[in-house]
């Protein structure tokens, strides 16, 4: 049997494909605007751009979602993303820092969750916003894609979420940084 084949079956199947964002997380902002509307228009008052905001998010995050991909290749997390702007990145699992699971209080209701990676490079003193097509992203935020030194993964059920750390971290022992011996 070939042994070649079997591993790129499996690496194939770690993807967004396996381990699906959840269709909620498309409408949770839309939602939480919605609800900040209804809690307004309870005590008399009506924010018309609010309910702008929320058509903006009915439209971008569905077109966010199903222009972001990733997967885990042997060697790299790969990512790639963008609706206007496309961009691709290839993480060696050697220079991931930290993985860790993010969630709000809408997440913990749900029950959803997001997969934060971060690695090792100093782009933090360089990252003063990226603009999203949803509006400024800054480096604490808990948006879609890579930001910075971060690549988020929102709306995963928590099961997948740390299926799917299990798995970068073991691919992280697998594939540790090798020394160049640079003498630097």
């Amino acid at each position: 049997m070939n042994t070649t084949s079997t591993t790129e079956t499996i690496t194939d199947k770690i993807s967004e494909k396996r381990f699906p964002i959840t269709t909620l997380w498309v409408f949770k902002v839309p939602l939480i605007i919605l609800l900040i509307n209804i809690v307004a228009l309870f005590f008399g008052a009506y924010y018309p751009y609010l309910v702008l905001a929320m058509l903006i998010m009915l439209i971008a995050n569905p077109l966010i979602r199903m222009n972001f991909h990733y997967s885990l290749e042997d060697k790299f997390f790969f990512v790639k993303q963008g609706v206007i702007s496309k961009k691709q990145r290839n993480l060696p699992y050697g220079v991931i820092q930290d993985i860790s699971l993010k969630q709000d209080l809408f997440d913990r209701i749900f029950k959803i969750a997001t997969l934060r990676v971060e690695n090792a490079s100093n782009s933090k003193a360089k990252n003063y916003g990226t603009f999203r097509f949803g509006g400024v992203a800054n480096s604490n935020d808990n948006s879609l894609g890579v930001s910075g030194s971060k690549i988020n993964i929102p709306g995963l059920k928590i099961q997948d979420a740390e299926e799917l750390k299990k798995i970068i971290l073991q691919k992280m022992k697998d594939n540790p940084i090798e020394d160049s011996n640079s003498g630097l």
